[in-house]
């Protein structure tokens, strides 16, 4: 499962933050339209214990996806809260600054989003790059990595 799920304490980063998940969604989706995105949706899955939300979008005819973390509020007293607009602030400011990066010449779009392009994930859905080669953390740490096999039609490179 691609969704990072995290427990933070009340006092942790971002926790204060007084805009809404769907405000902190519209701004990251202006901020890719303003970059020449294209075909801009959203996915909720609320089929499990807590929803999944992912952005999708395209540049270039090149698909990327972010999943949003799943994260939750460690309270002293009481059951955790369920902390979305937490996970998209923290998306907004991240997706902010690597434009900020294109914009200032540091990196082109591609360069800038390369960890969220969507990858076939070999079971009819997608997946960020940046979690297909995690996937291969081992063979990264023994020096043995190959990234033909963490890319799709790796047979044909």
């Amino acid at each position: 499962m691609p969704h990072k799920i995290v427990m933070l304490k009340s006092d942790a980063h971002y926790m204060g933050t007084t805009v809404n998940f769907e405000r902190s969604l519209s701004q990251i989706q202006a901020m890719l339209e303003k970059h020449g995105c294209t075909r801009i949706a959203n996915q909720k899955d609320i089929r499990g214990e807590y929803p999944l939300i992912s952005l999708l979008f395209e540049k270039d005819n090149i698909p990327y996806l972010i999943d949003f973390p799943v994260i939750y509020e460690e309270k002293k007293r009481g059951p955790k809260e369920l902390r979305m607009d937490v996970s998209a602030r923290v998306i907004h400011d991240r997706i902010k600054a690597l434009l900020i990066e294109q914009e200032m010449n540091l990196m082109d779009f591609s360069q800038a989003m390369m960890q969220f392009l969507a990858l076939p994930d070999g079971h009819g859905g997608m997946t960020m790059m940046q979690d297909r080669i995690l996937e291969q953390y081992d063979q990264l740490s023994q020096g043995t990595f190959d990234i033909k096999y963490a890319l799709p039609a790796a047979k044909n490179i």
